[in-house]
């Protein structure tokens, strides 16, 4: 009696789709920009972020950087704080911490 046996293996992958609808353009380079930098209040958000800002600044001159920590990262960010802080910065980076 002969037992065939075969293994079937799928790929869960797919084609990356990157939805740009309604995103701001990319600057060509951080040079001179602004950079903004908006956590949320969790645990080690803004550390997170001062790295990656101090890789930021290392490539590249930036001009100056604004930090904001919106508080309560349960709740969504005052409009008049977010308002603000767009009108203060070229470029946002927003993380999470924990």
């Amino acid at each position: 009696m002969t037992i065939e046996s075969g293994l079937t293996v799928l790929d869960p992958t797919s084609t990356l789709s990157i939805a740009t609808a309604g995103m701001a353009a990319r600057p060509e380079s951080l040079a001179g920009k602004r950079i903004g930098l908006l956590a949320n209040d969790k645990l080690n958000a803004e550390r997170l972020l001062d790295a990656i800002y101090d890789v930021l600044a290392d490539r590249f001159e930036v001009a100056a950087f604004h930090r904001v920590n919106k508080g309560n990262a349960s709740r969504p960010a005052e409009p008049g704080l977010l308002k603000t802080f767009a009108s203060e910065v070229d470029v946002a980076l927003l993380a999470n911490g924990d």
